[in-house]
């Protein structure tokens, strides 16, 4: 028993009896498929039953079998109260007719096609109650220019699009002389007469879909229920479709003993969602335009906009700044839409009530939607009381950790593991990066700080690139509390690490960032109201002098960095700092050193031994080891070139010396920096000796040291010291080719000056680029003339030419450029010779 018929005067209600046929048409043969109506039927075939009809299915129907279904239907009709006919497929207009079209249907010949009209009568005539939901509206699927035989025999064009008003079908205005057991017939369109319906991109068509939502509604007049479809289906498609119902009840029909939940939290946003349809209807015309114009320019659905009418307060039938408001209600929408994030949300109860609150708002229940976003908010203040009591716990808790992991970092810095040292610092800090903003500062700096060590104590210049980032990271934290001084220590640390970096990868643009950082320093800080700080900053720029000098040969860069590192002296004083101003020592000594590579100068090498030595007062085996490794290759380094400038071998078996102590305490695994760097020194000081002493066995002994220290520096970790490396190999195995006459050794050494200069770039290092091309020069000539070879003596002619122009251009090579033209025309004179 599933309807009930009532005039408002009658107290109670009778049950009536129900048949419905559902037909979906999907498959056509020749005619384009449409995708949904079978879904369509069964979705509507369930939904009926699930109401007490006694339902048919009929999918895919030919002319015959439709045409028995209808037969059926209308025979099983009698002695039914109300008789529905549900279908879905296409439907066309021809002539004032109605026409559902069979699967076999042919498009040049459209015969056996079914009219509605007389199937209405029949209907009316056996059932008091006749309703027809007519999913069909679709576009003409026949050919232009084609046309139907309608009733008297005369052809029809077929309309372009949609199903035309049924006749037989009288309005409740007229009904007054009607026959009171027939009461009425209600007729469903799935878009207005005329106009085409949608199929629909889902499972089901819109107004499937919206039947199947509403035919349930409980306590509503059926007209009610069919202009909630007609609406539902409006705001689904956005306007593009707007369902048309025609009536002629003369009592109202309610359906009745539905299977929906009539409690709960989903039936309020049901009954919230049916009631908005409602007004939706009653909404006038030029406020449903504007709505529609406003959903459309922001791109949201009509649906919450309709819902905001009532919450916005506006009365829509009266005027009002209704445009206004509506545009501000569909920025907040989108705006809300675009922020919110579900995946965030934990709590069951409030995953639960947003989930409601999404829902009401999707449907265009603003207001019960506020109910449950009210009701989520309580339960996370409860929460959040909860987590009150326990944070404080917990920050004590994130503290005790945070020291336990420093205390780890720190033990590891007095073991020189830098990186566990950083990699603890790391989870320290991120321990109480909520609570405390200092000391999470001091943590990021000494992260910054450990890998800093790590990249300069084992040539990892990814280290190097970690240090900047947790140095940033500081830099970033600072930004909330600023303070010049500690920022200013700050920026010079990562100036100290960019130098190292442009120093291992010949990448000037980390030594302009550093001297940039540098020279801002200075002008914050000048040395009479900061004289620490003016100090250590001109021990850093003098460092970073040295290596520019170094590389562009320029004397005024070094004569810059010996001022610098005075000056820093003055202020870094042995007694004050000891272990500081032996580490200005170092560096003066390395920029004696620098500026005696280019004056020739024995005396230059000699004073940065004497500031060595000054170095090593405080920097003793016992005290200080591995500094006092370093210092100790450092002042073999400047013995040798004293030895080599002063022709004193005593003095570079001294160098030898040095370097050999310094191997005693740096290995490999503990400092590989200068374990690498003492055997490059030691292979300098062995070809020394061997030039002085005329001993060429010292030779070899210089060749493995060098590729010794090719263990260490890299491509990848060094290029600089790697190329510089591969460059002394080269010039060894060419003094061995000529001693020994081997054409194998000048060929290693020509693939060794190959391999270096390709890691030279010639705009960047123009001084040792030009070395490298002066010397594989001298290889070439070599194998040119041992070899016969005239190829090989036009390349030596073209690497002299390179070397030649290129000290020039550069402002030096004045007392070599004797040399290559001597080079130069003795390749020429060979050349010009006649060929044997």
């Amino acid at each position: 028993m599933i309807v009930f018929l009532a005039t408002a005067a009658e107290a109670q209600d009778r049950a009536l009896k129900g048949i419905a046929l559902v037909i979906g048409q999907s498959g056509y043969a020749a005619l384009p498929a449409l995708a949904n109506p079978a879904n369509d039927a069964r979705l509507i075939s369930g939904l009926l039953g699930d109401l007490g009809f006694e339902v048919s299915t009929v999918l895919d129907a030919d002319h015959t079998r439709l045409s028995r279904a209808l037969r059926r239907f209308a025979e099983d009709a009698e002695g039914s109260d109300v008789a529905l006919l549900y279908f879905a497929g296409h439907g066309i207009e021809a002539g004032g007719e109605n026409f559902l079209v069979p699967v076999d249907t042919a498009p040049d010949d459209p015969q056996g096609l079914v009219a509605l009209s007389p199937l209405l009568s029949e209907l009316q005539a056996a059932v008091p109650v006749t309703i027809l939901l007519l999913d069909a509206c679709r576009t003409n699927p026949f050919p232009p220019g084609a046309t139907i035989a309608t009733e008297g025999g005369s052809p029809a064009p077929v309309a372009a699009a949609g199903l035309g008003a049924l006749r037989g079908v009288v309005p409740m205005k007229k009904t007054g002389g009607a026959d009171p057991d027939t009461l009425g017939a209600v007729i469903g369109f799935a878009a207005e007469p005329g106009k085409a319906a949608l199929d629909g991109t889902g499972g089901s068509s819109p107004y499937a879909a919206a039947l199947a939502k509403h035919l349930p509604a409980a306590g509503f007049a059926f007209g009610d229920v069919m202009t909630m479809v007609t609406e539902e289906v409006y705001l689904a498609t956005a306007a593009r479709q707007l369902p048309w119902t025609n009536a002629s009840l003369r009592r109202q029909l309610f359906f009745g003993l539905t299977p929906e939940e009539r409690k709960g939290d989903e039936a309020q946003i049901r009954g919230e969602r049916r009631k908005l349809l409602l007004t939706i209807a009653a909404t006038p015309l030029p406020t449903r335009q504007l709505v529609e114009q406003v959903a459309n320019t922001n791109g949201v659905p009509m649906d919450a906009l309709y819902g905001m009418l009532d919450v916005l307060g506006v009365d829509v039938a009266a005027g009002g700044d209704l445009a206004r408001q509506l545009d501000e209600g569909a920025r907040r929408l989108k705006e809300i839409v675009a922020s919110r994030n579900a995946q965030s949300r934990t709590d069951p109860e409030i995953v639960r009530l947003a989930a409601l609150a999404d829902t009401a708002e999707k449907e265009g229940a603003i207001r019960l939607a506020l109910s449950f976003r009210e009701q989520a908010s309580k339960r996370a203040g409860e929460i959040d009381s909860a987590l009150d009591e326990a944070e404080s716990d917990i920050e004590k808790r994130r503290r005790e950790l945070s020291q336990t992991f420093e205390d780890h970092a720190e033990t590891a810095l007095l073991n020189f593991d830098f990186q566990t040292a950083a990699l603890r610092y790391a989870d320290a800090f991120a321990q109480v990066e909520r609570y405390d903003v200092a000391r999470s500062y001091f943590l990021k700096v000494s992260e910054g700080d450990a890998w800093a060590d790590q990249g300069a104590w084992h040539v990892d210049n990814e280290a190097f690139q970690r240090s900047l980032a947790a140095y940033d990271k500081a830099w970033q934290i600072g930004r909330s509390a600023p303070d010049a001084r500690r920022d200013g220590d700050l920026r010079g640390n990562m100036a100290i690490v960019m130098t190292q970096l442009g120093e291992r990868t010949m990448d000037p643009r980390w030594l302009d960032q550093a001297a940039e950082i540098y020279r801002a320093i200075l002008k914050d800080r000048p040395r009479k109201k900061f004289p620490l700080d003016w100090a250590i900053t001109n021990l850093d720029l003098g460092v970073l002098l040295n290596i520019l000098g170094q590389r562009t040969g320029e004397r005024s860069q070094l004569d810059e960095a010996l001022n610098a590192l005075e000056g820093a002296s003055q202020i870094i004083t042995k007694k004050q700092m000891p272990e500081e101003w032996a580490g200005i020592q170092l560096n003066i000594s390395n920029v004696h050193s620098s500026i005696g590579d280019i004056s020739g100068e024995p005396e230059d090498y000699l004073d940065a031994s004497n500031a060595i030595e000054r170095a090593l007062t405080v920097w003793t085996r016992e005290a200080r080891p591995q500094l006092w490794a370093s210092a100790q290759s450092n002042l073999g380094a400047a013995l040798n070139s004293y030895g080599e400038k002063a022709g004193k071998p005593e003095a570079v078996q001294r160098a030898i010396k040095a370097q050999q102590a310094a191997l005693t305490v740096a290995t490999p695994e503990s400092s590989p920096g200068t374990w690498a760097q003492a055997q490059g020194n030691l292979a300098t000081a062995y070809v020394t000796l061997a030039e002085l002493t005329n001993d060429y066995s010292n030779l070899r002994r210089a060749l493995e040291a060098y590729r010794s220290s090719l263990t260490v520096y890299t491509p990848q970790s060094d290029a600089a010291n790697f190329a510089g490396v591969r460059y002394n190999e080269g010039r060894i195995l060419l003094r061995m080719g000529r001693i020994e006459n081997s054409m194998a050794l000048l060929h290693e050494a020509e693939q060794a000056l190959g391999v270096a200069i390709s890691h030279v770039h010639r705009a960047q290092l123009p001084i040792q680029w030009a070395r490298i091309r002066s010397v594989t020069g001298e290889v070439l000539r070599e194998l040119g003339e041992r070899g016969k070879d005239r190829n090989a003596l036009i390349d030596a002619r073209a690497a002299f030419e390179d070397a030649r122009t290129t000290f020039r251009d550069n402002g030096m090579g004045d007392s070599g450029q004797g040399f290559w033209e001597k080079q130069i025309a003795a390749i020429d004179a060979q050349l010009a010779s006649p060929k044997p």
